[in-house]
């Protein structure tokens, strides 16, 4: 748990960056874009929580493979805004954070089901 929360942490920090360094138009389209990917997640966790119910590997498999997933998603679909090259490589910086604490959590999680 401690390594998703310091993924989180981590992605709020440069996230919070990046937004300094943004105009109001580039915060606009990066809200446009991560609307979609709110409901991917919500849709996400609520897979995972089925999958942890009926079985606990797959729902920490799911998990994993779905977030790294929205975080490769989430890559393509801030390469195409017009954002400010140091503000996008904090967001950029914040997801793949984020997604990699996340990613490990569950790693880790799946690991110790099998025990």
């Amino acid at each position: 748990m401690f390594l998703a929360l310091a993924g989180i942490v981590a992605s709020t920090l440069f996230s919070q960056r990046a937004l300094d360094l943004m105009d109001a138009d580039a915060k606009a389209a990066l809200v446009d874009t991560s609307s979609s990917t709110r409901y991917l997640s919500l849709l996400v966790v609520g897979g995972f929580l089925a999958f942890v119910l009926w079985l606990p590997l797959a729902g920490w498999l799911f998990l994993g493979c779905a977030y790294l997933a929205l975080g490769v998603r989430s890559f393509f679909r801030l390469r195409r805004l017009s954002l400010p090259p140091r503000a996008a490589r904090f967001v950029l910086m914040g997801n793949a954070s984020s997604v990699a604490g996340i990613v490990l959590c569950a790693f880790i999680f799946a690991m110790r089901t099998l025990r």
